[in-house]
């Protein structure tokens, strides 16, 4: 049995020093200035192979104890290596034992006696005994290690410098490096971590240890006070995390952490610099990055920790001012007001305010160029700021009783005008400029207001009054104006009176007590009362305000919901989303709590078994309310119901919908492997090999991996698609060169498949690389491996076969018999690899094929074209001079075709050995041309 030791290293450093002189102005606690990431690795310790269930571990470890008697030194050395190593294995095996709590005593005798210790004293034995040999770096390794697991850091810490002074080449180098690095960070030797580190980084950013070293680089040179060389570390690696490009292991998974640590680490080192005029000279000769605005913010929250408020304002003003037109400018200027306010300087936040107002409010140029996004989300901070400048200047107005005064009022309030348009909002904000302008005596400018919102806003609660200012309005143009004017003022005021009457001639009170009745049921608890009072409102014929309709409405759903009434309350709320007024963040949480309502009515058809109904359901819920949050929820239910149901066709358009939507969604984690079920349901090969990609490509696990990889081929071949399937066994043979077979074999599927699409020559490019991997192969070959690599060479040499039967003798004779000789010695040669393999049907193959050659060619040189002009005895010269020359070659093809047949005295009797049998027919009938007898030897025994 094998197993793996891991080795786990916590990497947490809980020191420092004191850097400020001054610690009323700079309060960062020395424990701030240590990274907070700790690393835990896992890193197997290889060691030989011993299968101790199998074979006693005591007697195992007695015969390495006798071979360390040997007189021969190499054996003494080997078995005093392979017991450390053993001592390794069998330590971690007794750790395993002892926490599934066994006791020691009933451990075997060599577990039992196992340890750390033994094994390094056993690694520090062949190094004294046996120095400078070839795997010297790789057993100091191993000692260093097995110290390490002792927890003596110091002398591992020591075995580490060796190996890296006296085997720089080692393959173990990157590791040592950054183990070094750590030791002495942990030592806070910092100056001699930082080389160390380096030396990791230097060896390039494929290494496991990369963004590890990069991290701890950074925070080795920080500690130098070099913060300057610090953020030429942490800003590399910030970029490398924030891209998730390159990362592994635990990198991967304290990203978020990590880059939390490294942004804090960078903030750090601006404080320590010039604070933002540093961020800005970095960024100057550096190039802007999208995260900038996070470096002056997270400097700013350091200077905040330290309740250094203005430093804090001055970082977020020094982005402001260097990006003004940036998105987050604007919430970095009320990032300004609220440091203002949280730091105790009022005389600092109203200008901070107006600023804000003035370059990023409604009349500003970043508001006309700002997406709908944007203004969405500053809209709350600028009625905010709004409410509160205005609310101030107005308050000064009617202290100070000034005209200025009150039309600096009015000019805010004007920008409530621009922002809302909704008159239900803006009403009140408008009412409030009529009245600044109304007391700075702009009487014809307030009239103009108070008409807007006294006849042309429909529900303003100042409807009322506005109609009555309009009238004090012109009462007071009527007193201060000159009897020339004064009877036009009063005829207007005459106009707007009635109009006052026919717009208000009731004031209902009935609505209004009920109206209280209903809130105060709400504040005692007593929801079922709450409703029937809002419901009898309704029903009530007194005149009644849009105002508590639409409340009554609001609280019968409400309330019903809260009841758990569910199919009530979905039908109160779409009445309340009909007919009532509500929008904003309201109406998006009654839509909310329709969705909910319909989803629960769903989950209860589907917990009574009802799982059609239940579908329809949360396919209505999707329908109706598809921004909810349970939408996804839904939308993934009624999927699953619908695999539940067999329904496939179903399934796969909700499952294929779902994925396409809320493909990063944390729910749809396993959606691709309910695809493939489906697909391969519906015999959709294509889709179903496309759902095991995404799942291969998410896939940690190498041998799941392999195994889908090989699958997806095998759809795409079920499926007939030559070009994906190709595609695909490329692909796995290029991931997986392990194990041989199966890699060949895709191979051998590459072949067929570019023979089907007529590349020969990609089809030969395969067969190629099946004979090359079966040369290099070794010991991971097999009888398939061995064939298909016979086969491929043999399909190689087939051509140069073809070749040399191509070439015709003709005139002159030696130049052309030339050619297909050099024809033939190069399909000889082919043909003669083939028997290497020892694959008797390509063997017998092959040397057919020679035979053919032989007699090919004797048969062309008989058959060559004869010069013109002989005489009929000069001819018949030729033709016995012609004869001499083939015959040898004729006797030739016949003795390798003679040593084909032979192959029957073997067991061999393929189709190739018929062949030649079927040509010494033809060449010796009188010999071979007798199959009875064949036919009756091969029948017996």
């Amino acid at each position: 049995m094998m197993r793996q030791l891991w080795l786990v290293l916590l990497t947490s450093v809980l020191t420092g020093c004191a850097l400020f002189s001054d610690p009323s102005l700079r309060r960062i606690p020395l424990n701030d200035q240590e990274p907070t990431v700790s690393f835990v690795e896992t890193k197997p310790v290889t060691v030989p192979k011993s299968d101790i269930v199998a074979v006693d571990a005591d007697q195992v470890v007695s015969s390495y104890l006798r071979l360390m008697e040997s007189p021969h030194a190499e054996v003494r050395r080997q078995a005093t290596r392979r017991l450390a190593d053993l001592n390794m294995r069998l330590a971690e095996e007794k750790n395993i034992m002892l926490d599934e709590g066994k006791s020691i005593e009933t451990l075997p005798l060599a577990i039992r006696q196992s340890s750390y210790e033994r094994a390094a004293e056993l690694y520090q034995q062949v190094i004294d005994e046996f120095p400078k040999q070839n795997d010297d770096a790789s057993i100091r390794y191993q000692l260093a290690r097995a110290l390490a697991m002792q927890g003596k850091a110091d002398e591992s810490l020591t075995q580490m410098d060796a190996l890296v002074a006296e085997h720089d080449q080692s393959p173990e180098m990157i590791e040592v490096q950054f183990r070094r690095g750590e030791g002495y960070f942990l030592r806070q030797q910092y100056r001699d971590a930082s080389i160390a580190y380096q030396a990791v980084v230097e060896f390039g950013d494929k290494s496991e240890f990369y963004d590890k070293a990069l991290y701890k680089h950074g925070w080795s040179l920080f500690k130098t006070l070099d913060y300057e060389a610090a953020l030429n570390s942490f800003f590399p690696l910030l970029e490398r995390l924030k891209a998730g490009t390159g990362l592994e292991g635990d990198v991967k998974g304290v990203l978020n952490e990590l880059i939390a640590d490294t942004q804090r680490a960078i903030s750090l080192s601006f404080f320590h610099l010039d604070g933002p005029e540093s961020i800005k000279q970095y960024f100057a000769k550096n190039g802007s990055r999208e995260y900038e605005h996070e470096i002056y913010q997270n400097l700013a929250q350091l200077y905040l920790t330290q309740q250094r408020y203005q430093d804090a304002a001055s970082s977020y003003l020094a982005f402001v001012n260097t990006n003004p037109a940036h998105e987050k400018a604007a919430f970095f200027q009320l990032s300004v007001i609220k440091t203002y306010i949280d730091g105790g300087f009022p005389s600092l936040v109203l200008p901070s305010k107006e600023a804000f107002l003035t370059k990023f409010g409604v009349k500003s140029n970043y508001w006309s160029v700002a997406s709908d996004n944007l203004k969405a989300s500053l809209r709350p901070h600028i009625i905010t700021n709004l409410e509160e400048v205005s609310s101030h200047y107005h308050s000064v107005a009617q202290k100070e009783k000034k005209r200025d005064s009150y039309l600096i009022a009015a000019n805010w309030y004007s920008h409530f005008l621009v922002l809302i348009k909704d008159e239900r909002e803006v009403g009140r904000y408008h009412f409030l400029m009529a009245e600044a302008l109304f007391d700075a005596k702009e009487y014809e400018a307030a009239i103009e207001a108070f008409d807007t919102i006294a006849y042309s806003y429909k529900n303003d609660p100042k409807q009322q009054q506005a109609a009555y200012n309009i009238l004090l309005s012109y009462q007071a143009m009527s007193d201060q104006a000159n009897p020339s004017t004064k009877q036009a003022f009063e005829k207007r005021f005459a106009d707007y009176s009635l109009l006052y009457v026919s717009y208000f001639p009731n004031s209902s009170r009935s609505p209004e007590l009920l109206a209280r009745a209903t809130e105060n049921y709400l504040a005692d608890g007593n929801i079922s009362e709450a409703i029937r009072s809002s419901e009898w409102l309704l029903k009530l014929s007194a005149p009644k305000t849009k105002a508590q309709s639409d409340r009554a409405l609001i609280v019968i759903a409400d309330g019903l919901f809260d009841l758990k009434y569910y199919p009530e309350a979905e039908l109160a709320i779409t009445e309340v989303l009909n007919k009532t007024s509500v929008a904003g963040p309201q109406r998006i949480e009654f839509k909310e709590r329709r969705a909910q309502a319909i989803y629960q009515q769903a989950a209860e058809l589907k917990s009574a078994g009802q799982s059609r109904a239940a579908v329809k359901e949360f396919q209505r819920l999707v329908m109706l309310e598809p921004g909810s949050s349970v939408r996804v929820n839904a939308e993934l239910d009624a999927a699953v119901l619908l695999m539940n149901l067999e329904d496939w066709a179903a399934a796969k358009v909700a499952l294929e919908g779902f994925r396409g939507r809320f493909v990063t969604h944390p729910l749809a984690e396993g959606i691709d492997e309910r695809l493939a079920v489906v697909y391969e349901k519906l015999e959709l090969w294509g889709d179903a090999a496309g759902a095991y990609k995404r799942i291969s490509a998410n896939t940690k696990d190498p041998n799941k991996k392999q195994a889908i990889e090989w699958y997806i081929a095998e759809l795409y071949m079920k499926e007939g698609n030559t070009s994906q399937a190709i595609t695909a066994f490329e692909t796995y043979y290029q991931n997986n060169p392990r194990p041989l077979v199966r890699a060949v074999e895709a191979a051998a599927k590459l072949v067929e498949l570019y023979e089907q699409v007529n590349q020969p020559g990609k089809r030969d490019l395969w067969r190629g690389r099946i004979i090359q991997s079966y040369s290099s192969g070794g010991k991971d070959n097999t009888d398939r491996t061995r064939y298909l690599a016979a086969k491929m060479s043999f399909e190689l040499a087939e051509p140069f076969y073809e070749r040399f039967r191509s070439i015709k003798l003709t005139l002159p004779l030696p130049k052309s018999l030339k050619d297909k000789r050099a024809a033939m010695d190069r399909a000889l040669a082919e043909y003669g690899k083939i028997g290497r393999f020892k694959v008797a049907e390509f063997t017998t193959a092959s040397t057919h094929r020679v035979g053919q050659l032989y007699l090919t060619l004797a048969r062309d040189i008989i058959n060559s074209e004869r010069p013109s002009g002989m005489s009929e005895d000069e001819a018949e010269e030729y033709g016995y001079l012609i004869e001499d020359q083939a015959f040898p070659i004729e006797e030739k093809a016949i003795n390798i075709f003679v040593s084909n047949s032979d192959r029957v005295l073997t067991n061999v009797y393929d189709e190739w050995v018929k062949r030649s049998f079927a040509e010494l027919a033809k060449l010796q009938p009188a010999r071979y041309n007798k199959q009875e007898v064949v036919e009756v030897w091969i029948g017996g025994n």
